[in-house]
């Protein structure tokens, strides 16, 4: 055991951190291709695909229809990523979000390294990265938010450090081009952010007065201005923006309590830290140092520190105000949650371990269960009838137990072994709970069948009738195996097309049923071509 403690001691920061680089690769990359889209995927790549096969980049479109609901850069960066890949599908949508979220974690950091020890510069970037709403969760998918949080954190460190030197143009220019790139990707919640954001800053740095009204923040504002004009000029030649800006507020409007009520706006307000907290284990463990008494008296130490902390305070009561509120519209927090929370826990070192000791004892035990878990994986009948089943348990086990010696043993670097522990569970996991998870996934059966029918009958034109419903995840499907824009029809007027029909809301309809089409929440519509009255 001497021997084994001492080898783990050997280690250095250099090669521990390479370590959780490379399990990385199989972390996040291991069969992200293999459950198929969920909802807000399939639109984000439907949109690009319709945009490749229309010509058409500058209004979005689903079903040929226009969507207003989010700006197109998200779009443009699936179509070129499907570009380079040669299709349109799991890996080109959720290679960005890898991407992304590496990018992220290099940007969290660099700005950390230049307040703090390269140890906690290292760990602050991996607990970002091993969250564990973005391990086992959003990392797996292609949506915008990792991408929006990498921008809007940006954001924040840039108002800090450029306003930190009195660097007062590069403090609004570059803040309000990330601004515009922002609200190309997400649109109005962009412009919340930049609002908060700029007045915390300008307050915390103590030139609200002298900059809020400035030649540096006209110029700021002109830049963001100009990238969105860049954009919405062009656009406004072909759609209204009264419309596009319209449905933006709505979307933005439909999280708060002015569509749920008090009742519900009440309750979430109560609800929301630990519903959250519950989405950020483990590292949101360290939201009980908030209440350490020494809490203000640390914080006002250290101006960085400080300024993560009422950043996130001032950003984060938007959405704790409001009902509707997704785990990923948060993940730009988490960077600076942690900054604040592992700060405080140093600090509370310098008195006593007791803190430490309890965060220790608690990653200790859910370590233990994660090996235990590995151990036992065998005993799972589905586990079993995995690919090389037996290989994945052996080195798994392995690992995992070296792993958990590492945080038994090397104290100082407990929260990186840790880091590694997720990593090495997620690695597992992909390797036995997603090819499961493929077999099971009511998404991957509807997929299935939209590849079936786009074999069979995909040279003929396609529409989606009146008011069928096909769900996200067959829009994209059935578009993607049919190679075209399947758009919607109100009339039965090309005798040569296929129609998706719901028979249920029209029984009577003059056409013959070819086929039909399972889609993901179970319902079943029908393929049907009109027949001669």
């Amino acid at each position: 055991m001497n021997s084994i403690r001492q080898l783990i001691h050997q280690l250095t920061l250099g090669q521990l951190t390479w370590i959780a680089i490379l399990l990385c690769i199989p972390a996040f990359l291991i069969h992200l291709g293999a459950v198929a889209f969920i909802g807000d995927e399939a639109i984000r790549t439907l949109v690009a695909f319709e945009m490749k096969h229309s010509g058409n980049f500058i209004v979005p479109t689903l079903n040929g229809v226009e969507y207003y609901n989010k700006p197109p850069l998200y779009n443009w960066i699936i179509y070129f990523v499907s570009g380079l890949f040669g299709y349109f599908g799991e890996w080109p949508t959720r290679i960005p979000t890898i991407i992304f979220l590496f990018i992220y974690g290099g940007v969290t950091y660099y700005f950390a390294r230049k307040h703090f020890d390269k140890l906690t510069a290292v760990t602050l970037a991996f607990m970002l990265l091993t969250s564990g709403r973005i391990l086992f969760w959003d990392s797996m998918l292609g949506l915008i938010d990792t991408c929006f949080s990498l921008i809007v954190f940006l954001n924040f460190m840039i108002l800090y450090h450029y306003g930190a030197k009195g660097k007062w143009w590069l403090f609004f220019c570059t803040s309000y081009l990330l601004f515009g790139i922002a609200f190309l990707l997400k649109g109005l919640p962009a412009v919340v952010f930049q609002g908060i954001s700029i007045i915390t800053a300008l307050i915390l740095h103590r030139a609200f007065r002298s900059k809020f009204v400035s030649l540096q923040h006209i110029s700021g504002i002109a830049i963001g201005l100009m990238i969105l004009l860049a954009y919405y000029i062009p656009y406004a030649q072909q759609v209204s923006l009264e419309n596009v800006f319209s449905i933006l507020l709505d979307q933005s409007m439909q999280r708060t309590g002015t569509h749920h009520g008090a009742i519900k706006t009440i309750l979430h307000v109560f609800t929301f830290p630990f519903e959250q907290a519950y989405h950020f284990l483990p590292w949101s463990i360290l939201l009980v140092f908030f209440a350490h008494p020494k809490f203000r008296t640390w914080i006002k130490q250290d101006p960085f520190v400080r300024f993560n902390f009422w950043m996130l305070m001032a950003n984060i009561l938007v959405y704790w105000l409001s009902v509707q509120v997704y785990p990923r519209y948060l993940l730009m927090f988490l960077p600076l949650f942690n900054v604040v929370g592992y700060y405080i826990l140093q600090q509370t070192m310098v008195e006593n371990k007791r803190w430490w000791n309890i965060i220790r004892y608690v990653f200790i035990f859910l370590a233990g269960v994660a090996t235990v878990a590995i151990l036992l994986m065998p005993i799972d009948a589905r586990a079993r009838n995995t690919d090389f089943i037996w290989l994945t348990w052996i080195a798994g086990t392995a690992i995992m137990t070296v792993c958990f010696l590492s945080i038994l043993f090397d104290q100082a670097r407990l929260f990186l072994w840790m880091c590694i522990a997720l990593l090495i569970t997620r690695s597992v996991f992909n390797l036995v709970v997603l090819p499961n998870r493929k077999i099971e996934f009511s998404e991957n059966h509807c997929r299935e069948d939209c590849k079936r029918l786009g074999e069979k009958y995909g040279h003929h034109p396609w529409y989606i009738y009146g008011e069928t419903e096909t769900h996200q995840v067959a829009r994209f499907y059935t578009s993607k195996f049919a190679a075209q824009i399947v758009r919607k029809s109100d009339s039965l007027d090309n005798p040569d097309a296929y129609y998706l029909v719901d028979r249920v809301l029209y029984p009577d309809l003059p056409a013959v049923t070819v086929d039909s089409l399972l889609l993901e929440k179970g319902e079943v519509i029908y393929l049907v071509q009109p027949v001669d009255q």
